[in-house]
């Protein structure tokens, strides 16, 4: 059976109903305040938005209408009612849609662009759109996202995703879309979404979090998912993935949560503290489709290399997925290790002097054979296992040996789609070169101990 999970944007309102005070009470004070506005549009709009603050909706709206009598170009008003701004004026929002395709229309066909899917394209960008990648102010992005920001949406600057022209600068002065076109500040955005059910969602220059942290922590720990993806990119030839298979990182906020994903959507891997959700559930984000995403746990201690790895994980298994292949698990989380372990000569010296003291190099042959990662394994040998991995990719891209070098690179290209083994003869010639090494894989680990501080 399939899991589907779908992570909704914008889907609440923070302002809680005042329960000390009856329906009358508020629609006794409403009338007083619209009888104070009398027929001053500003006035009216702060009445209508008041009401509609303590879920007088349908108040709130009537007010709405009446400020647009007064003042038709009200931005607040129109805004709140649903109507659209196209050339110069405000129109409803179906009008609004026609008007702004037949503007397209015109601008686009005297310009030569072609329409691929409903959007239009330049000539240059028909092949890419064809497999369902465009491009925006120098960015990739997927169908949906085009079809949004050709109508004029943009990005809100500090989550990313897309809101209407018309709210940028509420945005821009620290305010989110919350629920039925209400925005709240940063406190009321962070309490809605610290709930499992509405987290957080934040596009990064590589990929999405989706979390349930406050803002400013997610923002904190970005460049940690940032530095996973760019530290082993150069693994498969910078490859950029798809907008449909933009990785997506899932940062738990507390154990109990991380733990509850992984009762749900785990295969027994979330001992790594990351790992990829079951390939039977799948996750829908608005803009761009169903994805496999890797949670992790925000550990105290731990955390930010858990979030490196998911992020490299994540990434591998969208290149994966875009072939169509399946990657060995020892490949996979050798990757995650690459960016977890590995980030930097330091940090493989300090790992490789404790996988030392935990036996050193084993049979590389049988460890590749028998990978594995459980809950019933001891905390050591897990450890042990995640460090060989990727101690055996470092090996394979900056060890020396020029035939092993090559059989990741034919792993890349098959990947890619360039190279002209499939992926599975690819690593298998990978793991068999792997497996001739062990002598000159001992000497790689040591030469990593003798930079450690």
């Amino acid at each position: 059976m399939k899991l589907s999970t779908c992570i909704p944007l914008a889907i609440a309102v923070l302002a809680a109903p005042i329960a000390s005070q009856s329906a009358a009470a508020l629609k006794k004070q409403l009338k007083k305040k619209e009888s104070a506005a009398k027929k001053d549009p500003e006035a009216l709009f702060e009445t209508g938005t008041w009401a509609k603050g303590v879920n007088l909706e349908k108040d709130a709206l009537r007010i709405f209408k009446k400020v647009l009598k007064l003042s038709k170009d009200h931005a607040g008003a129109n805004a709140e009612i649903g109507n659209e701004l196209v050339g110069g004026k405000w129109w409803p929002a179906k009008v609004a849609q026609k008007k702004r395709a037949k503007a397209l229309q015109a601008e686009y066909s005297a310009k030569g662009y072609k329409k691929i899917d409903d959007i239009w394209v330049p000539p240059e960008e028909v092949s890419d759109a064809r497999k369902g990648i465009f491009k925006h102010e120098g960015e990739m992005v997927s169908r949906d996202e085009k079809a949004q920001l050709q109508a004029g949406k943009v990005r809100h600057p500090m989550t990313g995703q897309l809101i209407a022209q018309s709210n940028l600068e509420k945005a821009k002065t620290g305010y989110f879309p919350l629920r039925d076109r209400n925005w709240g500040d940063q406190k009321e955005a962070n309490k809605y979404h610290s709930e499992l059910g509405r987290p957080w969602i934040i596009r990064t220059n590589h990929a999405q979090i989706m979390s349930t942290l406050p803002i400013e922590k997610i923002d904190n720990l970005k460049m940690h998912v940032e530095q996973g993806i760019e530290k082993v990119s150069p693994l498969f030839g910078g490859r950029v993935v798809s907008p449909a298979k933009r990785p997506l990182i899932i940062i738990s906020k507390t154990q109990a949560e991380f733990r509850e994903y992984a009762t749900q959507l785990g295969d027994g891997t979330d001992v790594a503290g990351a790992f990829l959700v079951r390939d039977d559930a799948e996750f829908t984000i608005p803009g761009q489709g169903q994805v496999r995403p890797a949670i992790c746990e925000n550990h105290k201690d731990w955390g930010e290399r858990y979030i490196r790895h998911a992020a490299a994980i994540s990434y591998v298994n969208a290149i994966a997925e875009e072939g169509g292949s399946d990657l060995p698990l020892w490949f996979v989380h050798g990757v995650g290790s690459y960016t977890s372990r590995f980030e930097n000569d330091s940090d493989a010296g300090w790992f490789g002097k404790q996988h030392v003291v935990k036996g050193g190099v084993s049979n590389i042959k049988s460890f590749i054979s028998g990978f594995t990662l459980d809950g019933g394994m001891e905390s050591t040998k897990i450890a042990f296992n995640l460090f060989q991995s990727g101690l055996l990719l470092s090996y394979a891209t900056q060890g020396g040996n020029r035939e092993v070098t090559d059989a990741m690179v034919a792993v890349t290209d098959a990947l890619s789609g360039k190279g002209k083994a499939s992926v599975g003869k690819a690593i298998t010639k990978l793991e068999e070169l792997l497996s001739e090494q062990q002598d000159a894989i001992v000497t790689h680990l040591k030469k990593l101990i003798a930079k450690a501080p």
